[in-house]
C-alpha cells in the first residue's frame, strides 16, 4: 500500500478536516493523492474558496 500511494495510484483519505485533519491531509498532499471529507459543508465550501476556517495555515499551503 506504501508504494501504491508514493506512485500516486491510491490516494490517502483523511476524515474531518478541522484543526488536526486539514494540516496533516495538506502535509501529505505534498508527497501523495489525498481525498478530504468534512461533514459540514459549510466548512468544505470555504476551503474550496482557500479560506481556512480553523485558522491554522499560512495563505500559502492552499
Amino acid at each position: 500500500m506504501y508504494q501504491e500511494l508514493i506512485d500516486k495510484k491510491a490516494k490517502l483519505a483523511v476524515i474531518g478536516l478541522g484543526y488536526v485533519g486539514l494540516p496533516i491531509a495538506l502535509e501529505f498532499a505534498r508527497k501523495i493523492s489525498v481525498i478530504g471529507f468534512d461533514i459540514n459543508a459549510k466548512r468544505v465550501e470555504m476551503m474550496r474558496n482557500s479560506i481556512d476556517p480553523s485558522n491554522e495555515l499560512e495563505k500559502r499551503s492552499f
